[in-house]
């Protein structure tokens, strides 16, 4: 009998998705909430399961299409149930442009040859992506391996302990970078797909609706170093990092209490100012499938060891691809930062509805003067843009101000003065 299953509601508002990879081919037999493919919508990457058991008569679309939801997505031969899951093949190189920033992509890596399948427990596997591809390589059903990770989540080292006699599987040796340089005249097209074209129509729309302008303040960091170390060390008894990001959010949400039209989005279709009560900050996150946003909830009622705890365990989960839904939407402020990678500081667009980004910058041992003296001082700037159409230049200007001074005055979010 065939089934015909139809593209599921992914999230509220959501009316169609973009086909980014298929898991399975036509012919495979597949295992109820066995992964499909890849979709992406302008919300998030996510993974489809299979509702059912049988032989996949018919996949609809290819990477790249457009699927409207309830529209058919696969179609499965129920009566082919009782056969042995297909083992997926090995991951093919992609053809597809790295984004790492060198222009190439890394070596394919061939794959060894597939030890024989433990009979698979039928349960769906947890693993990252990292482990379905290697697992794929050797040609292990991930349902026969016990996994001891979060969850019961299959880890590398559990895929290495699968193997025939328990040996750790070969580290992948890194690939030269090669240089790689087109015929003279000739042109290589890169296709624009799920999260990158999600990306991609966003800033469009940001920059297209928005009237933008950014304001740009040095910080001195110095108290703020120092405040950071004493933190890192009770911290450290709870097992929980602390970065600057948290720090600064807290900063970012006891200055909105005096700014509160900064913490809000705009309604395009009635053109109205909606100012929020709950600062519900996002922070991008660069990840291998793209740039994500999520979202830390409630930052005004957390103390900066929550918010260093929640942000680590958030970011870590959308960078593998485990983040909800509900996690990638909803802000009402963003922060973002490239101090990590470098650079000076950023003009950043706009994450629209919100009407205010904060660009948080590396902070730099320069030299300045104080009281008539050059000293070296660990600085930093700030990068904020604003919606000009609702918040005024003056007003940017002394948010700017007042969180400057929280960030050069830290104990004031221990007193929470402001």
């Amino acid at each position: 009998m065939a089934f015909v299953f139809e593209l599921p509601e992914v999230g509220e508002g959501v009316v169609e998705a973009e086909v980014v990879s298929w898991n399975v081919a036509v012919g495979d037999v597949v295992a109820v909430d066995q992964p499909l493919c890849e979709i992406t919508t302008d919300k998030a990457q996510l993974e489809i399961s299979s509702p059912k058991a049988g032989r996949i008569l018919k996949l609809h679309g290819e990477p790249g299409d457009i699927i409207k939801v309830h529209s058919p997505l696969v179609e499965i031969d129920t009566d082919a149930a009782g056969e042995a899951p297909t083992p997926a093949p090995a991951a093919a190189p992609s053809h597809e442009a790295s984004t790492n920033g060198a222009g190439h992509a890394p070596a394919p890596v061939a794959a060894p040859p597939p030890p024989a399948l433990v009979p698979a427990s039928g349960a769906p596997a947890k693993a990252t992506p990292a482990v379905r591809r290697e697992a794929r390589e050797q040609g292990v059903d991930l349902r026969s391996v016990t996994g001891t990770g979060p969850g019961g989540r299959v880890t590398r080292d559990d895929l290495a302990r699968h193997q025939p006699g328990g040996a750790p599987l070969p580290q992948r040796a890194p690939a030269l970078p090669q240089a790689k340089v087109l015929p003279s005249g000739a042109e290589e097209r890169v296709a624009i797909r799920g999260v990158r074209r999600a990306i991609a129509e966003q800033m469009a729309k940001s920059k297209h609706t928005a009237a933008h302008f950014t304001y740009v303040e040095e910080v001195d960091c110095g108290e703020l170093v120092e405040l950071r170390q004493r933190i890192k060390v009770a911290a450290a008894e709870y097992g929980v990092k602390v970065t600057y990001i948290p720090i600064i959010m807290k900063a970012v949400s006891l200055v909105l209490r005096e700014f509160p039209n900064v913490n809000a989005v705009m309604d395009e279709e009635r053109f109205e100012l909606v100012v929020k009560g709950d600062h519900d900050i996002g922070l991008s996150t660069d990840t291998p499938n793209g740039l994500y946003v999520p979202v830390i909830r409630n930052v005004e009622q957390k103390s900066i060891l929550q918010l260093a705890a929640e942000i680590t365990e958030v970011t870590s989960r959308t960078r593998e691809g485990k983040a909800r839904l509900d996690e990638l939407r909803g802000g009402t402020f963003t922060m973002t930062s490239v101090g990590s990678i470098g650079g000076v500081l950023a003009t950043p667009i706009l994450n629209v509805p919100q009407v205010a980004i904060l660009g948080v910058n590396a902070i730099r041992d320069q030299a300045v003067v104080r009281d008539g003296e050059i000293v070296v001082r660990p600085m930093m700037y700030l990068s904020p843009s604003f919606d000009h159409r609702v918040i005024d230049g003056a007003v940017g200007a002394r948010f700017v101000a007042a969180l400057k001074d929280v960030l050069e005055n830290p104990h004031k979010l221990l007193m929470e003065l402001r």
